[in-house]
Protein backbone atom coordinates (compact mmCIF):
# COMPACT_ATOMS: atom_id res chain seq x y z
CA UNK A 1 0.00 0.00 0.00
CA UNK A 2 1.58 3.36 -0.99
CA UNK A 3 2.07 5.73 1.48
CA UNK A 4 -0.44 8.93 2.24
CA UNK A 5 1.06 12.21 0.66
CA UNK A 6 0.08 15.52 0.58
CA UNK A 7 -2.54 16.42 -2.90
CA UNK A 8 -3.84 12.88 -2.86
CA UNK A 9 -7.78 12.72 -2.62
CA UNK A 10 -9.35 13.11 0.49
CA UNK A 11 -11.66 10.00 0.23
CA UNK A 12 -10.31 6.95 -1.85
CA UNK A 13 -13.67 4.58 -2.20
CA UNK A 14 -13.13 0.93 -2.70
CA UNK A 15 -15.86 -0.85 -5.24
CA UNK A 16 -14.76 -4.75 -5.80
CA UNK A 17 -17.51 -5.45 -8.79
CA UNK A 18 -17.88 -9.41 -10.01
CA UNK A 19 -20.99 -9.59 -12.45
CA UNK A 20 -22.69 -6.63 -11.39
CA UNK A 21 -24.02 -5.18 -14.83
CA UNK A 22 -27.21 -4.88 -13.22
CA UNK A 23 -26.41 -2.70 -10.27
CA UNK A 24 -22.84 -0.83 -10.86
CA UNK A 25 -24.37 2.14 -12.84
CA UNK A 26 -26.48 3.10 -9.69
CA UNK A 27 -23.33 2.48 -7.57
CA UNK A 28 -21.32 4.77 -9.53
CA UNK A 29 -23.86 7.56 -10.27
CA UNK A 30 -24.60 7.79 -6.34
CA UNK A 31 -20.57 8.63 -6.10
CA UNK A 32 -21.03 11.20 -8.45
CA UNK A 33 -24.04 12.68 -6.29
CA UNK A 34 -22.23 13.11 -3.03
CA UNK A 35 -22.13 16.69 -2.01
CA UNK A 36 -18.54 16.25 -1.19
CA UNK A 37 -15.96 15.68 -4.24
CA UNK A 38 -12.54 15.07 -3.31
CA UNK A 39 -12.60 11.46 -4.16
CA UNK A 40 -11.52 8.96 -6.01
CA UNK A 41 -13.13 5.38 -6.72
CA UNK A 42 -11.22 2.51 -7.04
CA UNK A 43 -13.33 -0.48 -8.86
CA UNK A 44 -11.85 -3.55 -8.90
CA UNK A 45 -13.60 -5.38 -11.86
CA UNK A 46 -12.91 -9.15 -10.36
CA UNK A 47 -13.05 -11.34 -13.41
CA UNK A 48 -16.20 -10.74 -14.69
CA UNK A 49 -18.36 -12.32 -17.76
CA UNK A 50 -20.92 -9.83 -18.13
CA UNK A 51 -20.67 -5.97 -18.97
CA UNK A 52 -19.52 -5.01 -15.34
CA UNK A 53 -16.46 -3.84 -17.21
CA UNK A 54 -17.50 -1.74 -20.00
CA UNK A 55 -20.25 -0.34 -17.71
CA UNK A 56 -17.40 1.01 -15.18
CA UNK A 57 -14.90 2.08 -18.44
CA UNK A 58 -17.88 4.05 -19.55
CA UNK A 59 -17.52 7.02 -17.45
CA UNK A 60 -15.19 9.43 -17.94
CA UNK A 61 -13.62 10.96 -15.23
CA UNK A 62 -9.99 11.32 -13.84
CA UNK A 63 -11.24 9.86 -10.51
CA UNK A 64 -11.93 6.94 -11.47
CA UNK A 65 -9.33 4.24 -11.50
CA UNK A 66 -10.38 0.72 -13.10
CA UNK A 67 -8.53 -2.54 -12.57
CA UNK A 68 -9.02 -5.60 -13.86
CA UNK A 69 -8.34 -9.07 -12.68
CA UNK A 70 -8.69 -12.95 -12.66
CA UNK A 71 -11.46 -13.83 -10.81
CA UNK A 72 -10.64 -14.18 -6.87
CA UNK A 73 -13.25 -13.30 -4.66
CA UNK A 74 -14.22 -10.53 -2.31
CA UNK A 75 -11.29 -10.27 -0.12
CA UNK A 76 -8.56 -10.33 -3.48
CA UNK A 77 -10.12 -7.67 -4.78
CA UNK A 78 -10.73 -5.47 -1.55
CA UNK A 79 -6.49 -6.31 -1.65
CA UNK A 80 -6.61 -4.59 -5.05
CA UNK A 81 -8.22 -1.73 -4.01
CA UNK A 82 -5.98 -1.17 -0.80
CA UNK A 83 -3.02 -1.32 -3.30
CA UNK A 84 -4.46 1.16 -5.50
CA UNK A 85 -5.19 3.85 -2.79
CA UNK A 86 -3.81 7.02 -2.31
CA UNK A 87 -6.71 8.98 0.32
CA UNK A 88 -6.75 9.88 3.77
CA UNK A 89 -9.98 8.00 4.05
CA UNK A 90 -10.84 4.61 2.93
CA UNK A 91 -14.96 4.56 2.31
CA UNK A 92 -16.55 0.90 0.89
CA UNK A 93 -18.81 1.26 -1.70
CA UNK A 94 -19.72 -2.83 -3.17
CA UNK A 95 -21.13 -2.43 -6.83
CA UNK A 96 -24.72 -3.36 -5.68
CA UNK A 97 -24.75 -0.78 -3.14
CA UNK A 98 -25.54 2.87 -3.01
CA UNK A 99 -24.70 6.25 -1.03
CA UNK A 100 -27.13 9.09 0.05
CA UNK A 101 -25.91 11.90 -1.47
CA UNK A 102 -24.44 13.50 2.26
CA UNK A 103 -22.44 10.02 3.32
CA UNK A 104 -19.21 11.10 2.30
CA UNK A 105 -19.23 14.97 3.66
CA UNK A 106 -20.83 12.81 7.04
CA UNK A 107 -18.20 11.13 7.25
CA UNK A 108 -15.22 13.53 6.50
CA UNK A 109 -16.70 16.01 8.45
CA UNK A 110 -17.21 13.55 11.62
CA UNK A 111 -13.75 12.37 11.51
CA UNK A 112 -12.11 15.68 11.14
CA UNK A 113 -13.62 16.81 14.21
CA UNK A 114 -12.85 13.76 15.87
CA UNK A 115 -9.22 13.05 15.34
CA UNK A 116 -9.00 10.66 18.33
CA UNK A 117 -11.40 8.23 16.30
CA UNK A 118 -9.69 6.06 13.59
CA UNK A 119 -13.09 5.26 11.95
CA UNK A 120 -16.69 5.89 12.25
CA UNK A 121 -19.94 3.88 10.66
CA UNK A 122 -23.54 5.54 10.37
CA UNK A 123 -26.58 4.15 9.57
CA UNK A 124 -29.03 3.51 6.44
CA UNK A 125 -31.38 1.63 4.88
CA UNK A 126 -31.92 -2.38 3.61
CA UNK A 127 -33.41 -1.25 -0.24
CA UNK A 128 -34.58 -4.28 -2.34
CA UNK A 129 -33.47 -4.26 -5.84
CA UNK A 130 -35.36 -2.01 -7.41
CA UNK A 131 -34.30 0.56 -4.49
CA UNK A 132 -37.46 0.25 -2.15
CA UNK A 133 -36.59 1.34 1.40
CA UNK A 134 -36.90 -1.44 4.36
CA UNK A 135 -35.55 -1.82 7.80
CA UNK A 136 -32.92 0.43 9.31
CA UNK A 137 -29.31 -1.11 9.22
CA UNK A 138 -29.45 -0.47 13.15
CA UNK A 139 -32.96 -2.41 13.48
CA UNK A 140 -30.44 -5.45 13.03
CA UNK A 141 -27.72 -4.23 14.67
CA UNK A 142 -27.04 -3.99 18.60
CA UNK A 143 -26.71 -0.44 19.86
CA UNK A 144 -24.36 1.15 18.55
CA UNK A 145 -20.99 1.33 20.93
CA UNK A 146 -18.37 4.61 20.30
CA UNK A 147 -14.59 4.75 21.66
CA UNK A 148 -12.68 1.12 21.61
CA UNK A 149 -15.48 -0.95 20.01
CA UNK A 150 -12.80 -4.28 19.95
CA UNK A 151 -14.85 -6.15 22.27
CA UNK A 152 -18.04 -5.91 20.76
CA UNK A 153 -17.02 -6.19 17.43
CA UNK A 154 -15.42 -9.52 18.21
CA UNK A 155 -19.12 -10.38 19.75
CA UNK A 156 -20.48 -10.72 16.36
CA UNK A 157 -20.58 -8.63 13.04
CA UNK A 158 -23.69 -7.06 13.89
CA UNK A 159 -22.16 -4.04 15.81
CA UNK A 160 -21.29 -2.54 12.12
CA UNK A 161 -23.27 -4.57 9.86
CA UNK A 162 -22.38 -4.33 5.75
CA UNK A 163 -19.18 -2.17 5.09
CA UNK A 164 -21.30 0.65 3.21
CA UNK A 165 -21.41 2.20 6.05
CA UNK A 166 -18.18 2.43 7.52
CA UNK A 167 -15.34 4.91 6.61
CA UNK A 168 -11.58 4.33 8.26
CA UNK A 169 -8.50 6.51 8.24
CA UNK A 170 -5.77 4.65 5.82
CA UNK A 171 -2.87 5.30 8.17
CA UNK A 172 -3.22 2.33 10.79
CA UNK A 173 -4.23 0.32 7.55
CA UNK A 174 -0.85 0.94 6.23
CA UNK A 175 1.11 1.55 9.70
CA UNK A 176 -0.44 -2.25 10.73
CA UNK A 177 -0.12 -3.57 7.14
CA UNK A 178 -3.68 -5.05 7.49
CA UNK A 179 -5.35 -6.75 4.50
CA UNK A 180 -7.78 -8.92 3.89
CA UNK A 181 -7.74 -12.57 4.64
CA UNK A 182 -8.61 -14.46 0.82
CA UNK A 183 -9.01 -17.19 2.72
CA UNK A 184 -12.62 -16.05 4.42
CA UNK A 185 -14.83 -16.32 1.70
CA UNK A 186 -18.14 -15.07 3.91
CA UNK A 187 -17.00 -12.07 6.43
CA UNK A 188 -13.84 -11.04 5.16
CA UNK A 189 -15.32 -7.40 6.14
CA UNK A 190 -15.63 -8.43 9.25
CA UNK A 191 -12.41 -9.93 10.08
CA UNK A 192 -10.72 -7.21 8.98
CA UNK A 193 -12.54 -4.82 10.79
CA UNK A 194 -12.01 -6.56 14.07
CA UNK A 195 -8.58 -6.22 13.21
CA UNK A 196 -8.56 -2.59 12.75
CA UNK A 197 -10.91 -2.13 15.92
CA UNK A 198 -7.69 -3.81 17.71
CA UNK A 199 -5.74 -0.39 16.52
CA UNK A 200 -8.10 2.17 16.03
CA UNK A 201 -11.57 3.80 17.45
CA UNK A 202 -14.87 4.49 16.48
CA UNK A 203 -17.18 7.18 16.33
CA UNK A 204 -20.96 6.40 15.30
CA UNK A 205 -23.42 8.66 12.72
CA UNK A 206 -27.39 8.13 14.12
CA UNK A 207 -28.49 9.17 10.45
CA UNK A 208 -29.15 6.99 7.38
CA UNK A 209 -26.35 7.90 4.96
CA UNK A 210 -26.40 4.36 2.50
CA UNK A 211 -28.54 2.34 1.28
CA UNK A 212 -27.21 -1.62 1.39
CA UNK A 213 -29.30 -3.67 -1.38
CA UNK A 214 -30.92 -6.97 -0.51
CA UNK A 215 -31.07 -9.31 -3.27
CA UNK A 216 -30.37 -12.99 -3.99
CA UNK A 217 -26.90 -12.61 -6.00
CA UNK A 218 -25.55 -11.59 -2.32
CA UNK A 219 -23.07 -14.12 -1.67
CA UNK A 220 -24.64 -14.11 2.04
CA UNK A 221 -28.07 -14.75 -0.04
CA UNK A 222 -26.65 -17.61 -2.51
CA UNK A 223 -23.79 -19.55 -0.65
CA UNK A 224 -25.17 -22.52 1.04
CA UNK A 225 -25.84 -22.36 4.78
CA UNK A 226 -23.43 -25.09 5.67
CA UNK A 227 -20.62 -23.32 3.91
CA UNK A 228 -21.95 -19.94 5.59
CA UNK A 229 -21.35 -21.28 9.02
CA UNK A 230 -18.24 -22.75 8.34
CA UNK A 231 -16.72 -19.80 6.91
CA UNK A 232 -18.22 -17.31 9.51
CA UNK A 233 -16.33 -20.35 12.24
CA UNK A 234 -13.07 -19.30 10.41
CA UNK A 235 -13.76 -15.48 11.51
CA UNK A 236 -14.33 -16.89 14.88
CA UNK A 237 -11.40 -18.73 15.09
CA UNK A 238 -8.85 -15.89 13.96
CA UNK A 239 -10.70 -13.94 16.81
CA UNK A 240 -10.02 -16.19 19.79
CA UNK A 241 -6.49 -16.81 18.37
CA UNK A 242 -5.90 -12.73 18.14
CA UNK A 243 -4.02 -11.71 21.47
CA UNK A 244 -6.23 -9.30 22.74
CA UNK A 245 -8.92 -11.63 23.20
CA UNK A 246 -7.77 -12.99 26.64
CA UNK A 247 -8.44 -8.72 27.54
CA UNK A 248 -12.53 -8.81 26.27
CA UNK A 249 -14.77 -9.88 29.12
CA UNK A 250 -16.10 -12.95 30.23
CA UNK A 251 -19.05 -12.73 28.55
CA UNK A 252 -17.57 -12.03 25.58
CA UNK A 253 -15.01 -14.77 25.33
CA UNK A 254 -18.36 -17.39 26.32
CA UNK A 255 -20.68 -16.33 23.87
CA UNK A 256 -18.02 -16.70 21.15
CA UNK A 257 -16.90 -19.68 22.00
CA UNK A 258 -20.86 -20.69 21.92
CA UNK A 259 -21.33 -19.15 18.35
CA UNK A 260 -18.74 -21.25 17.42
CA UNK A 261 -18.73 -24.45 19.21
CA UNK A 262 -22.52 -24.96 19.08
CA UNK A 263 -23.82 -22.92 16.44
CA UNK A 264 -21.01 -22.91 13.62
CA UNK A 265 -18.98 -26.13 14.38
CA UNK A 266 -22.37 -28.19 14.60
CA UNK A 267 -21.72 -31.17 12.47
CA UNK A 268 -17.99 -30.95 12.61
CA UNK A 269 -16.97 -32.79 16.10
CA UNK A 270 -13.08 -33.43 14.87
CA UNK A 271 -13.21 -29.43 14.81
CA UNK A 272 -14.91 -28.91 17.61
CA UNK A 273 -12.71 -31.01 19.92
CA UNK A 274 -9.83 -29.53 18.57
CA UNK A 275 -11.10 -25.70 19.87
CA UNK A 276 -11.53 -27.26 23.41
CA UNK A 277 -8.32 -28.55 23.59
CA UNK A 278 -7.24 -25.03 22.88
CA UNK A 279 -5.51 -22.86 25.78
CA UNK A 280 -8.25 -19.80 24.98
CA UNK A 281 -10.88 -22.57 26.11
CA UNK A 282 -9.19 -23.59 29.42
CA UNK A 283 -8.95 -19.62 30.14
CA UNK A 284 -12.35 -19.69 30.48
CA UNK A 285 -13.65 -20.60 34.11
CA UNK A 286 -14.43 -23.99 34.85
CA UNK A 287 -18.30 -23.73 35.15
CA UNK A 288 -18.05 -21.75 31.78
CA UNK A 289 -16.09 -25.13 29.88
CA UNK A 290 -18.68 -27.04 31.63
CA UNK A 291 -21.60 -25.51 30.30
CA UNK A 292 -20.13 -24.95 26.85
CA UNK A 293 -19.44 -28.85 26.16
CA UNK A 294 -23.02 -29.97 27.80
CA UNK A 295 -24.68 -27.49 24.68
CA UNK A 296 -22.41 -28.64 22.44
CA UNK A 297 -22.95 -32.72 23.63
CA UNK A 298 -26.78 -31.56 23.85
CA UNK A 299 -26.73 -30.49 19.75
CA UNK A 300 -25.05 -33.07 18.92
CA UNK A 301 -27.52 -35.43 20.51
CA UNK A 302 -30.47 -33.42 18.71
CA UNK A 303 -28.79 -34.53 15.47
CA UNK A 304 -29.54 -37.87 13.63
CA UNK A 305 -26.22 -40.06 14.29
CA UNK A 306 -24.56 -38.78 18.05
CA UNK A 307 -20.63 -39.28 17.16
CA UNK A 308 -18.49 -40.14 19.66
CA UNK A 309 -17.22 -37.45 21.85
CA UNK A 310 -21.14 -36.76 22.95
CA UNK A 311 -20.00 -39.42 25.86
CA UNK A 312 -17.12 -37.88 26.70
CA UNK A 313 -18.17 -34.04 26.06
CA UNK A 314 -21.29 -35.12 28.61
CA UNK A 315 -18.98 -36.56 31.33
CA UNK A 316 -16.03 -33.84 31.01
CA UNK A 317 -18.94 -31.18 31.74
CA UNK A 318 -19.88 -33.23 34.80
CA UNK A 319 -16.40 -33.13 36.51
CA UNK A 320 -15.63 -28.79 35.36
CA UNK A 321 -19.14 -28.51 36.93
CA UNK A 322 -20.43 -30.55 39.09
CA UNK A 323 -23.42 -28.14 40.81
CA UNK A 324 -25.08 -28.12 37.13
CA UNK A 325 -28.27 -30.30 37.21
CA UNK A 326 -29.18 -29.69 34.01
CA UNK A 327 -25.77 -31.81 32.41
CA UNK A 328 -26.39 -34.76 35.23
CA UNK A 329 -29.99 -35.15 33.71
CA UNK A 330 -28.58 -35.02 30.60
CA UNK A 331 -25.06 -37.79 31.48
CA UNK A 332 -27.36 -40.06 33.00
CA UNK A 333 -30.05 -40.08 30.51
CA UNK A 334 -27.67 -40.49 27.50
CA UNK A 335 -26.38 -43.16 29.53
CA UNK A 336 -29.84 -45.10 30.14
CA UNK A 337 -30.89 -44.34 26.44
CA UNK A 338 -29.43 -42.18 24.02
CA UNK A 339 -32.41 -42.41 21.72
CA UNK A 340 -34.69 -41.38 24.44
CA UNK A 341 -32.49 -38.32 25.59
CA UNK A 342 -32.91 -37.17 22.19
CA UNK A 343 -36.80 -37.23 22.66
CA UNK A 344 -36.47 -35.25 25.75
CA UNK A 345 -34.27 -32.51 24.15
CA UNK A 346 -36.26 -32.28 21.84
CA UNK A 347 -39.34 -31.62 23.68
CA UNK A 348 -37.35 -29.33 25.62
CA UNK A 349 -36.01 -27.57 22.54
CA UNK A 350 -39.09 -27.78 20.16
CA UNK A 351 -39.89 -23.85 20.31
CA UNK A 352 -36.04 -22.34 21.05
CA UNK A 353 -35.10 -20.00 18.04
CA UNK A 354 -32.07 -21.11 15.25
CA UNK A 355 -30.36 -18.15 14.09
CA UNK A 356 -28.91 -20.75 11.75
CA UNK A 357 -31.63 -22.43 10.69
CA UNK A 358 -32.70 -20.02 7.73
CA UNK A 359 -31.14 -17.77 5.14
CA UNK A 360 -29.20 -14.66 6.40
CA UNK A 361 -32.21 -12.11 5.87
CA UNK A 362 -35.22 -14.08 5.54
CA UNK A 363 -36.80 -11.87 8.18
CA UNK A 364 -36.71 -8.51 5.63
CA UNK A 365 -39.41 -7.70 3.07
CA UNK A 366 -37.83 -8.22 0.14
CA UNK A 367 -39.01 -8.28 -3.77
CA UNK A 368 -37.31 -9.83 -6.77
CA UNK A 369 -37.67 -7.82 -9.79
Amino acid sequence: MSPINVGTPAVSIMMPAYNAERYVARAIESVFAQSFSDWELVIVDDGSTDRTAAIAASYQDARIIVVHKVNGGEASARNVALGAMHGEYVAFLDADDEWLPGHLATAAAYLGAHTEHAGVYSDGYHVTVDGRRLNLLSTRRRPPVTGRVFDEAVRGPDLFGPPVCVVLRRQPIVRHRLAFDEDIVIGPDWDFFVRFAEVGTFGYVGRPTCLYRVHAANITSRIGLERRTLELAKCRMKAIRMPAFENCPLDVRFNVFHDLLVNLLRGNPDQQEAVVGWPEFAALPAAEQGRLLRLMAGRSILGQRPHRFVRPWLERARRLNPRDRRGGLVLAAYRASPRLCRLALRLRTARQYDPFGKPPFADLETTEA
